[in-house]
């Protein structure tokens, strides 16, 4: 492939050298100014970009920046020629972009070795590029495959589970489909346990799947009880009642059995709970060791309740059907007695729900073997206790003639489609959020809001599934069709409808949403907490990380690692870590903006990333859930366990280039919070500017004492002059992205100081904004010699509150020092010293080898350098 490179430059001169140069080798393309680069290079797509600092009709600093922003540049090389050198100006246009910095007196045979090894650079990335690309689609199919043999093993697994309880149930023909109705009642108990009662911290979604799982096998234990005895009509006599009672023990003993086998045994040690213990009272009357209130497991008390009322609501060979209003009387008038008030409580808020399957018995067979046991996850499980037993797809259609609405939901609802109508987008944005219908139909030309907005943000609206989108409309213009589906559509139909083609297309839709939805939850879903994962993450914040960037908007992010984790896991076992990161992922979702997204990094790690919110703003959130999360507990194993997170706060800056820089930097800010204690929020600029220096610092002394300000300090220094304006001057704080910044005279001698916040203050009278600035600022500026040690330094910071200095040569300001400079430099001092330290050791060992081959490296190096050198001669002769 011929490398194609691109010639910015106002100058026929250099225009014909650089092509006479380069174009026998390369695909050479040349542009004079700004606009001309513009023009070509979309069409032109370069590997590599020279270009000119000082073009007639702009600068090359703000084209480099424009560039960077292309998709087509966004892996180009860029390498910029000036007239001039300057160090300011080097850092400068490194932070908008460039990869090199060249100097127009650079020799040809130079030239020629640095496009060589930028070209060979750029080829690498588009190498690893296309690697990572490779990388993930096998990852995709990697998790797809694992997903799918685990879904299909648990299955089996709970198939299996499932005829072994029915093994005991199908003796008894007369109790229908008991134990698919009790466990469904089980899970609707617990439901509303988990949303509003004093067990909430209790029920976890790993409790709720075990319950699932467990429930259907209360009477297991009925396998060992004679049919004389289990299926005798009238009542049994005292001797025959304590045979029967000995079913619960049973059916515990042999669970328990299978829990010690099993790999995974905490279901299974559930079911062995709730089989032992689910005839127990709350007054301690019951069988078989006489429990009493909440020493019974809480399965238990949650098992007897449904038990006991789907036992008095159906046909047994001793007894009628109860009445559901009399099973419910019944049950009330037992709170706190044979049962546990506090499920009772929930028992009479979620009746309804008990009403309606009771009242479908016959149905309820078909409804859940043919769909729960082909997929026993506990969120499917979840849907059908918490919410009306219905099959029925969502659709929502959002039409502003009320008449054309009534007949498409006519339609709808006469096809089986449960049919949400609203007569203006507005309103029907909200339904999308809270009820989140598989299907939208939508007018195109509405009041206020279109369809083509309504399009655009349900593809970009943070939703757990996908919805398919069909527009309709009477202007059937081909360019109204390719505006539609450039927003989002899926489908359009035109005005009017016919009734038949439209429950077609809505058929041959569904296709579409089951092959939309079965990849999610691997793909784009952290498995454990529901969270999203970190491609879904890159994926959502693409557009977001776009317009931080191109209209200097902040963004931060917040890094949560739950402390002392690995000491959780060792001491409760993993279970028990899943069940913490669990709790931690439901109380960070729940305390998040609808504008921020939230995923679970890796481990014991989520992150937080913050639209249109600095740090400061990221930290006083952080801290509010640093307390909550301070607050909250996790029973485990009926222990209590308090849990608290470390929190790393950061924000987007100049050199922040990719979401990577920026958990980095929160990441680093997590490392102090754990040194510090835990349990803390530490903000990444705290750690750069104003970390705590230590006052007993030993280790400090003898660095500091041999090292001057010169040796410390972070140059070169970007300054102000009094003479600048504010207008300017906002400018030039906005470029360097810095808060403040030396001013210096007309002769460069620092005079003083120029914060933001001076510079607010300045501005606020909008007839100062082209005056200068030297009336604004600070002259009261701390600064020390460069001469100055740095242990003198070093002990004015530990005790002024001001966070950094300014280093003077002069009288001219040559560096800054900071707390985080200082930090930073004497982190260096120790790896020079163990570095050396290394070395000495290899030094005292007589290892004659490692002398050599160090020599025959640098050998190597030399002559492939020639080489280099003597190649590019060749090319430019």
């Amino acid at each position: 492939m011929q490398h194609r490179i691109l010639v910015v430059d106002d100058s026929l001169l250099v225009q014909t050298e650089l092509r006479e140069l380069l174009d026998s080798t390369y695909e050479v393309a040349i542009a004079s100014n700004v606009r001309e680069c513009r023009e070509i290079v979309g069409s032109f797509l370069p590997h590599l970009i020279l270009l000119d600092l000082q073009l007639p009709d702009g600068d090359g600093h703000e084209l480099c920046e424009d560039l960077r922003r292309m998709k087509c540049c966004n892996l180009a090389q860029i390498l910029i020629f000036s007239s001039t050198d300057d160090s300011a100006k080097r850092l400068a246009l490194f932070n908008s972009g460039a990869d090199d910095f060249l100097l127009k007196t650079i020799n040809r045979h130079e030239l020629l070795a640095k496009i060589r090894v930028h070209l060979r650079l750029q080829d690498a990335i588009y190498r690893a590029e296309s690697a990572e690309d490779k990388l993930q689609k096998y990852s995709h199919e990697l998790e797809r495959i694992v997903d799918s043999r685990a879904q299909a093993i648990e299955a089996t697994q709970d198939i299996a589970v499932f005829a072994l309880a029915k093994l005991a149930d199908s003796r008894d023909v007369e109790t229908g489909e008991h134990l698919v109705r009790m466990r469904a009642y089980s899970q609707i108990l617990a439901e509303q346990l988990h949303l509003n009662s004093e067990y909430s911290d209790e029920i976890d979604d790993a409790f709720l799947s075990d319950l699932y799982r467990s429930s259907p096998l209360h009477d297991i234990g009925k396998v060992g009880i004679s049919d004389a005895i289990l299926l005798k009509p009238g009542r049994l006599t005292p001797d025959e009642y304590e045979v029967m009672k000995g079913h619960a023990e049973i059916g515990a003993q042999t669970l328990e059995e299978v829990a010690r086998s099993s790999y995974k045994g905490d279901f299974f040690r559930m079911a062995a709970q709730v089989a032992r213990h689910h005839h127990e009272r709350w007054d301690g009357a019951g069988y078989p060791a006489g429990l009493k209130g909440r020493d019974i497991p809480l399965c238990a008390r949650i098992v007897a309740v449904a038990d006991v009322f789907d036992a008095l609501t159906s046909k047994r060979v001793y007894k009628d059907a109860f009445e559901v209003q009399n099973a419910y009387d019944l049950i009330l008038s037992e709170s706190g007695k044979h049962f546990d008030p506090t499920v009772v409580s929930a028992f009479v808020d979620c009746f309804d729900k008990f009403t309606e399957i009771a009242s479908r018995q016959s149905n309820v067979h078909h409804a859940d073997s043919s769909r729960r046991l082909a997929t026993p996850r506990y969120r499917q499980a979840m849907e059908y206790a918490a919410s009306p037993i219905s099959n029925n797809p969502k659709v929502l259609v959002i039409e502003d003639d009320l008449s054309m609405g009534r007949m498409i939901e006519t339609w709808l609802s006469e096809a089986g489609y449960e049919v949400t109508t609203c007569g203006d987008a507005a309103s029907a944005l909200r339904v999308i959020q809270t009820n989140q219908p598989q299907y939208v139909i939508t007018d195109w030309m509405m009041p206020t809001i279109d369809g083509e907005t309504v399009c655009r943000w349900t593809r970009d609206a943070l939703l757990t599934h996908y919805i398919y989108t069909i527009v309709i409309s009477a202007d059937i213009r081909p360019e109204t069709r390719l505006r539609a589906f450039h927003a989002g559509a899926d489908d359009f139909m035109p005005k009017p409808l016919d009734r038949n083609e439209l429950l077609a297309h809505l058929h041959a839709a569904s296709r579409v949403v089951a092959l939309e939805s079965r990849p999610a939850g691997v793909s784009r879903n952290d498995p454990l907490t529901g969270l999203a994962t970190r491609r879904q993450l890159d994926e959502q914040l693409e557009r977001e990380w776009f317009r931080a960037v191109r209209y200097h908007l902040p963004l931060s992010c917040v890094v949560i690692d739950i402390d002392s984790f690995e000491e959780i896991n060792n001491q409760y076992g993993f279970e028990a870590g899943d069940q913490v990161i669990q709790r931690i992922a439901q109380i960070v979702q729940g305390h998040t903006r609808l504008t921020d997204y939230v995923c679970r990094l890796a481990g014991d790690r989520f992150l937080i990333a913050m639209v249109e919110s600095n740090e400061s703003q990221a930290a006083q959130f952080a801290e509010r859930l640093c307390k909550v999360l301070a607050g909250s507990a996790v029973t485990i194993h009926g222990q209590t366990l308090t849990t608290t997170a470390s929190f790393g706060v950061a924000q987007t800056h100049a050199d922040t280039t990719n979401l990577d820089k920026l958990i980095e930097l929160a990441e680093e800010a997590i490392v102090i919070a754990k040194q510090l204690g835990r349990n803390r929020v530490v903000r990444r600029s705290a750690t750069v500017q104003s970390v705590e220096l230590p006052h007993a610092a030993n280790d400090w002394c003898m660095p500091l004492a041999n090292a001057l300000a010169h040796d410390v300090m972070t140059s070169p220094i970007v300054t102000l002059r009094e003479s600048d304006t504010a207008r300017s001057a906002l400018r030039f704080l906005l470029r360097y992205r810095i808060n403040s910044a030396p001013v210096v005279d007309h002769h460069g001698m620092l005079c003083g100081v120029l914060s933001e916040k001076d510079l607010m203050c300045h501005m606020t009278d909008v007839t100062r904004w082209d005056q200068p600035i030297g009336s604004s600022m600070s002259s009261d500026v701390v600064y020390f010699e460069e001469d100055d040690t740095a242990e003198t330094i070093y002990n004015f910071l530990i005790r002024a509150s001001i966070r950094r200095v300014v280093v003077v040569r002069d009288g001219r300001p040559t560096g800054v020092i900071s707390r985080g400079s200082l930090l930073r430099w004497f982190n260096r001092q120790q790896e020079l010293e163990s570095e050396t330290q290394t070395a000495e050791s290899l030094e005292n060992r007589p290892d004659a080898e490692l002398a050599e081959s160090v020599s025959n490296l640098l050998k190597e190096l030399e002559q492939s350098i020639s080489l280099e050198l003597a190649h590019g001669t060749s090319n430019a002769r």
